[in-house]
């Protein structure tokens, strides 16, 4: 009876069972399941932070693009919005002189808009050591192709108004990475031109009324959508020579 006692004993040591099942480990399809589960919440994780973090330099760079058009817009409303033809007499020396003129011009560059303005002004010359105020400057806006394809950078250039002969000048950089620009200008009727010039028989020693300015920036990542900007400039009430008031 003492050795069946002990015999039973033996038996119902305690964790003898579960010693037992622990020395079986994982199998071969257990670990490959694991496997695949954490692989599927990597890449849900990853994929999440991924395309937050796109949206986010999207973002920054849409806000840092229209902070450049903003500072590109502001600098030709105000050279606009000063703009001006002589209150001359047509007669006075002859026919009007080119520095009357105020030209915009209607252009292409493969096969997008890139238009031309020139004009005079009544502002101060932005890169001039001269204290010295002078009566008005030419203001041009200019298109060239950029380093990039498809790329167009605008140009700007400014002269005194009485010059013997005005100096040749390429201008400077205003912004690149423009996929098209457009002038549109609107006469006292409301109606839209493409173009404008005031030595013109429809258009004689006249201002448009309003200027209307279109960016649009290139979009690397889907060319087919265009970082597009405009705005409209009034332009101050034109002015008619003293015989024709």
């Amino acid at each position: 009876m003492l050795k069946l006692k002990n015999k039973n004993r033996k038996h119902d040591a305690p964790g003898a069972g579960r010693a037992c099942m622990t020395d079986r480990g994982f199998t071969l399809l257990e670990v490959l399941l694991a496997f695949f589960i954490f692989s599927i919440l990597f890449i849900t994780v990853y994929s999440s932070y991924s395309g937050s973090f796109k949206t986010i330099n999207m973002t920054e760079n849409q806000m840092a693009l229209y902070r450049k058009a903003a500072i590109v817009l502001e600098r030709i409303s105000e050279d606009l919005q000063a703009s001006y033809i002589s209150v001359l007499p047509q007669n006075s020396f002859g026919e009007p002189a080119a520095y009357t003129q105020f030209l915009g011009t209607d252009d292409e560059m493969n096969g997008q808009d890139a238009d031309s303005l020139s004009f005079f002004s009544r502002l101060q010359p932005l890169f001039s050591n001269e204290d010295k105020t002078v009566s008005g400057l030419l203001v041009s806006y200019s298109v060239i192709l950029g380093n990039e394809e498809d790329e167009l950078v605008l140009l700007r250039s400014e002269s005194p108004e009485f010059m013997d002969e005005p100096e040749a000048k390429q201008g400077l950089v205003v912004t690149d990475g423009l996929q098209a620009i457009n002038f549109a200008y609107f006469d006292d009727k409301s109606e839209v031109h493409e173009s404008w010039d005031s030595e013109s028989e429809e258009f004689r020693d006249r201002l448009p009324r309003m200027v209307s300015i279109t960016l649009e920036f290139v979009n690397y990542e889907n060319p087919d959508a265009p970082f597009k900007i405009m705005t409209s400039v009034s332009l101050p009430v034109n002015y008619m020579p003293p015989q024709q008031q």
